[in-house]
């Protein structure tokens, strides 16, 4: 966590509780979601979307663990509230739920808060996660994992998988009601996907032809993509940092000698020579990335070199497009079924990203067919949040 957000991080929790116990003070019945990140909130959307649309009238709170997904969810309109969620102590733990006194609590794919969730099993609050992967040598199989697999095997009155893998492995683990139920993540993407939305200053930069769309990246995938856009400059690139702090930004800036332009530093203000004839775009700013990607006749997506997985590849893939990724994509499901298709590509040096590049930019067959797949796939795995509704909720009357 860089510093402006660590801030954040702390500001967000000053007389939290308080503001909790105020604004839910008399309110009965209330659904409580908790999401840790962007990425996850984004997985757990359609859901909540779902619930509004079911019970109008019903008080839903949201908690989120990062700056990254407060500030620009903070006046999500579908639910009542969104705050921070506060620190998982015993005496916050307690308080928080003196507070709230949820109906029903929804967790996201592997946040396991020892007293929140222990006090919510000892009250008797239905709770579920959902979005759940699970792989061979995950944390919670270890030794030292014994903690969360007792919350796994205690505190859910459901576990929603995402692959029939994770249910063996959970099953193997002693948690005693599992489902499969897919990723409900797909069914927003395509419906992003299927909505009439663009962003006049990107129209006037690309002037109506596709591009190179990178997003969720990180330093060195920047460095890397600097470096294609430099042998290419008959190209143009969209580039969306996972990180905005202006040393990432600027690292870009510097490196592009074909021109580069701050998104930031335009908007709403009048284009100049400099963003007409800039080969590079850097959009700085959270939120519109999964609306990006249809800007695009290919994609890299950010986070298999430097960390766990790669972000969302089918943000993208829903487009059709094909999907390039760095080579840690073990644990992403969606990265593994869409490399064994053929409509995605994952790369390990710069080398193989020029290839997957180069076929992109020169054979048109290449992008018809795997942008194909790519969007057939993801109709194909479309339908979680449904099947998820009905766990929680039971059939819609």
């Amino acid at each position: 966590m860089n510093t402006d957000k660590l801030k954040l991080f702390i500001k967000g929790r000053i007389g939290l509780l308080r503001k909790i116990e105020s604004a839910c003070r008399g309110k009965r019945d209330i659904i409580w979601f908790h999401v840790a990140s962007f990425g996850e909130f984004e997985e757990a959307r359609p859901v909540i979307e779902a619930t509004r649309a079911r019970f109008p009238k019903r008080k839903i709170l949201l908690t989120v663990f990062s700056p990254t997904v407060y500030e620009p969810m903070k006046d999500y309109d579908q639910v009542d509230w969104v705050f921070y969620l506060p620190l998982d102590t015993p005496w916050n733990a307690r308080r928080f739920l003196n507070a709230v006194r949820p109906v029903k609590a929804i967790f996201n794919i592997g946040e396991h808060w020892p007293f929140l969730l222990n006090g919510l099993r000892k009250r008797g609050i239905e709770t579920y996660i959902m979005s759940v992967r699970m792989e061979p040598d995950s944390p919670y199989l270890k030794w030292y994992g014994r903690v969360q697999r007792q919350i796994l095997q205690q505190c859910y009155r459901c576990v929603m998988v995402q692959n029939e893998d994770s249910k063996r492995l959970l099953e193997q683990m002693g948690v005693p009601k599992v489902k499969v139920v897919g990723d409900a993540r797909v069914d927003r993407v395509v419906t992003v996907c299927r909505q009439k939305w663009n962003d006049p200053l990107v129209d006037l930069w690309c002037d109506g032809v596709k591009v190179f769309v990178a997003g969720s990246t990180y330093e060195p995938e920047d460095r890397m993509l600097v470096e294609l856009a430099n042998t290419h400059p008959e190209v143009r690139m969209l580039i969306i940092p996972h990180e905005l702090d202006a040393a990432e930004v600027n690292g870009i800036l510097a490196g592009a000698t074909n021109g580069a332009v701050r998104y930031t530093d335009y908007k709403g203000k009048k284009a100049d020579d400099a963003l007409l004839g800039a080969q590079i775009l850097v959009v700085d700013t959270v939120g519109m990335l999964s609306r990006l990607y249809r800007y695009g006749f290919a994609a890299y997506v950010g986070g298999g070199f430097t960390g766990p997985m790669p972000h969302s590849v089918i943000e993208p893939a829903a487009y059709g497009i094909p999907v390039a990724f760095g080579p840690r994509y073990d644990r992403e499901l969606h990265c593994k079924d869409l490399a064994a298709l053929e409509a995605g590509f994952p790369v390990t040096n710069q080398q193989e990203l020029e290839f997957f590049f180069e076929k992109s930019v020169g054979d048109r067959k290449f992008l018809e067919r795997t942008g194909k797949i790519a969007a057939e796939y993801c109709r194909q795995s479309a339908g979680a949040t449904a099947t998820i509704m009905n766990i929680i909720f039971g059939p819609a009357e």
